[in-house]
């Protein structure tokens, strides 16, 4: 078995409160301007130009499953909190490779 050394930091109850306080103050901000912000729905075309990406990769992505196709039939609709998602999904994900 490989284990790795962690750091083990001692806390105490005020200071765990106050680790935790803020935590959750910052995912219940995420959470409010996540609801807040208007949905908008773009083509396929459109949502490539917001990913910098060319439409057959917005395709893809669809196929993947990165994002989900709001359209009916052969109309591609992708919604801006899809977008977004996957946008800050390439952000963490760049950020752990770093």
């Amino acid at each position: 078995m490989n284990f790795q050394e962690r750091p083990i930091y001692q806390l105490d109850s005020d200071q765990l409160e106050w680790v935790l306080s803020t935590m959750l103050d910052k995912k219940f901000d995420e959470l409010l301007q996540r609801i807040n912000t208007p949905e908008v729905i773009y083509t396929r075309e459109e949502a490539a130009k917001k990913l910098s990406v060319r439409p057959n990769t917005v395709s893809s992505y669809i196929d993947q499953g990165l994002l989900t196709n709001k359209g009916v039939g052969r109309k591609v609709l992708i919604s801006s909190k899809e977008i977004d998602r996957l946008l800050n999904k390439k952000q963490v994900s760049f950020n752990q490779a770093a």
